[in-house]
């Protein structure tokens, strides 16, 4: 999926407010959970913690953090689709830089979900305000 379709979907996405729950098409919720590790360094191991903190600063703002959405929920996916790899005993994760390869072109690894969020978020109240008058 390219960098302007990416946009788009997020945009797609964002529409109805905050996420409650994965987008439904597996490429758009794998095209999320790539974006959900980019700033994560793939040769450093993560605490289970530390992976927390990270998932659940990406989901502030964008989506309910209860339910089918939250951070734990979140990392299950991650693991289950390949984007983390967990050890043995589940004390640490290691980003899979090969799988998120697959799923994000580098030209969309600068993509804020937060900001393009924000965005539409403003331009919804713009449109509300123009009705109104």
């Amino acid at each position: 999926m390219e960098r302007a379709a990416i946009i788009s979907l997020l945009r797609r996405i964002f529409k109805g407010g905050i996420m409650q729950r994965l987008p439904k098409k597996r490429q758009d919720t794998e095209v999320f959970l790539a974006l959900s590790l980019v700033g994560l360094d793939p040769v450093t191991f993560y605490g289970e913690s530390e992976i927390n903190v990270h998932i659940s600063a990406f989901l502030d703002i964008i989506a309910s953090q209860e339910g089918a959405s939250d951070h734990i929920t979140l990392r299950r996916y991650l693991v289950d689709l390949g984007f983390l790899r967990r050890s043995t005993d589940g004390a640490v994760y290691l980003i899979s830089s090969e799988r998120i390869d697959e799923v994000l072109p580098h030209n969309a690894r600068d993509i804020d979900p937060k900001a393009l969020f924000r965005e539409v978020e403003m331009e919804k109240l713009r449109r509300r305000r123009e009705r109104s008058n």
